[in-house]
């Protein structure tokens, strides 16, 4: 089959960054098709502003132009003239190669800016179009300027100053979340389908106007070969200088907002008050500044590490030498690729409520669920896997069955194919 990729980021894991276990996982899926011996070209802006990136790896083409989409508020009006310039060009690149090549399948990969650019045009081509959206977006146009930055300096000084409304209208304008909202509309009238990663994400989209009949699911997928139980977590933690009897896992964004990890951080006190000696090992970037005045006000330091990002080849190694692993998140996550690594690897997990996670982790069998927001039943619940050695095994191993049953590459790509060959005769 001859599929044409569209993506707004595209490159070997060394080129696009190797702690970001989500664009290995597209890169991966684009590999294995290649393997079966379908035909996968990728059009993809430069990887940096003066960086073109590779043309091809693994056997995948990869057609470069420029220029990159930057989203960046603060650059107006620069960022503005930048977007309009990668609608047109990401226009031109879906054109010419449709005409030249003639595509089975064109599928757009993630991003607004790149689907709505492709659905401008979808009149002109005659390949099906399908959408994959990974993340959901009326969440990010319903929320609150101050919910989204209430905690920075800058706005708390602006704040200070009574001028916080002036503030917000001007931010306003700068997002531009109106005519974002009016892409996304655009997007699901023009796309043929569109892919979620869960249902949680899919009823979202359906509410925004959707129709039903254009939604699909398939979930994100992990390689159960390179993700599993290593059996050596003492040589481990020794490895990675954890020394504490118990170790408590995150992996991911550290943002408050989002991800919840503040929620965590403020259970560890409860954990340890419990009689248990356990350190909280916090893998990732982001608000580190706040997540240590955090971690300082609660007298916890010495019980907290810090390990900043880290290459996805390091996560499993992560993961083998911890004993639960938590994703509190207070937002609609729609998948969270991350816990189901930890599942992999026989790793019991606790997770909020929020989002698809209760439908990945299953409460009571391959770990707990707990309320979003809620640090006395996120600290209840590792307690109990930590005072249970029995039940944490046994939820380790039930956490290790699902991912085997439900997310490999086998399964997901059987669904891609399975999608895409019914578009084909539908549309």
């Amino acid at each position: 089959m001859k599929i044409c990729v569209v993506a707004y980021k595209f490159g070997t894991e060394k080129e696009i960054g190797e702690h970001l276990g989500t664009y290995h996982y597209f890169i991966e899926l684009l590999r294995q098709l290649v393997e079966l011996g379908h035909d996968v070209s990728v059009i993809a802006p430069w990887i940096g502003f003066f960086k073109k990136g590779s043309n091809e790896f693994s056997g995948i083409k990869i057609l470069r132009y420029w220029p990159r989409v930057w989203n960046k508020i603060w650059a107006f009006p620069l960022n503005r003239l930048l977007s309009w310039f990668y609608l047109q060009a990401t226009q031109s690149q879906v054109l010419s190669f449709t005409e030249k090549y003639q595509p089975e399948i064109v599928l757009v990969w993630q991003a607004r800016e790149t689907a709505y650019a492709v659905s401008k045009i979808r009149h002109r081509f005659k390949a099906p179009f399908i959408f994959r959206q990974i993340t959901t977006w009326q969440w990010h146009f319903d929320r609150s300027i101050k919910e989204i930055f209430g905690k920075r300096s800058w706005y708390k000084f602006f704040g200070s100053i009574k001028i916080n409304y002036l503030i917000d209208h001007l931010i306003e304008f700068l997002l531009e979340r109106k005519k974002e909202k009016n892409h996304a509309l655009a997007i699901y009238q023009k796309a043929d389908r569109v892919i979620f990663v869960s249902q949680i994400a899919a009823a979202e989209a359906k509410d925004m106007g959707l129709e039903s009949e254009k939604v699909r699911i398939m979930p994100v997928a992990i390689e159960t070969d390179f993700f599993k139980p290593l059996d050596k977590k003492l040589d481990l933690r020794k490895e990675l200088g954890l020394n504490s009897d118990k170790i408590i896992l995150f992996i991911g964004r550290i943002n408050f907002a989002e991800k919840g990890v503040g929620y965590l951080v403020e259970a560890l006190p409860k954990v340890l008050n419990s009689g248990i000696d356990a350190n909280l090992v916090i893998v990732g970037g982001g608000e580190t500044g706040r997540l240590e005045k955090l971690i300082a006000d609660l007298k916890i330091k010495d019980k907290v590490v810090l390990a900043g990002k880290q290459p996805f080849a390091e996560l499993v190694k992560y993961i083998n030498a911890s004993d639960v692993f938590v994703v509190p998140s207070v937002w609609l996550e729609t998948f969270g690729q991350v816990t189901i690594e930890a599942m992999a690897c026989g790793v019991p997990v606790v997770t909020s409520d929020a989002g698809a996670s209760p439908d990945i982790n299953i409460d009571g069998q391959t770990g707990f669920v707990v309320p979003a927001k809620d640090s006395e039943r996120l600290a209840e619940a590792i307690v109990k896997l930590f005072k249970d050695d029995g039940l944490r095994v046994k939820m380790g191993q039930a956490a290790r069955e699902r991912v085997l049953n439900n997310y490999t590459y086998q399964v997901t790509i059987d669904t891609l194919l399975d999608i895409i060959n019914e578009t084909k005769k539908t549309v």
